[in-house]
């Protein structure tokens, strides 16, 4: 559970730096792929942990603006406001 949470906040953050730099960043697959291992392995130790420590990771990636906007802040300026 905790590494597909860590492969979603890869693929947040991937996206959301294409889109704003307009360039791919081959580092980010990279990182997230080694991350999510590494979490998935400590859920084999603790299921708890490796599901708690992805969803940190999910909060942190989506909600911490770098190089601009964050995913979340982004995905709110493309939603309209009604």
């Amino acid at each position: 559970m905790g590494a597909g949470l860590v492969l979603i906040a890869g693929v947040l953050s991937f996206g959301n730096d294409w889109l704003q730099t307009g360039k791919v960043n081959f580092r980010i697959p990279v990182a997230t792929l080694i991350g999510a291992w590494l979490v998935g392995e400590l859920g084999n130790l603790d299921s708890k942990a490796g599901t708690s420590l992805g969803v940190m990771v999910l909060i942190a990636a989506a909600s911490t603006p770098l190089k601009g906007k964050s995913p979340i802040q982004e995905i709110a300026s493309v939603v309209p406001k009604g």
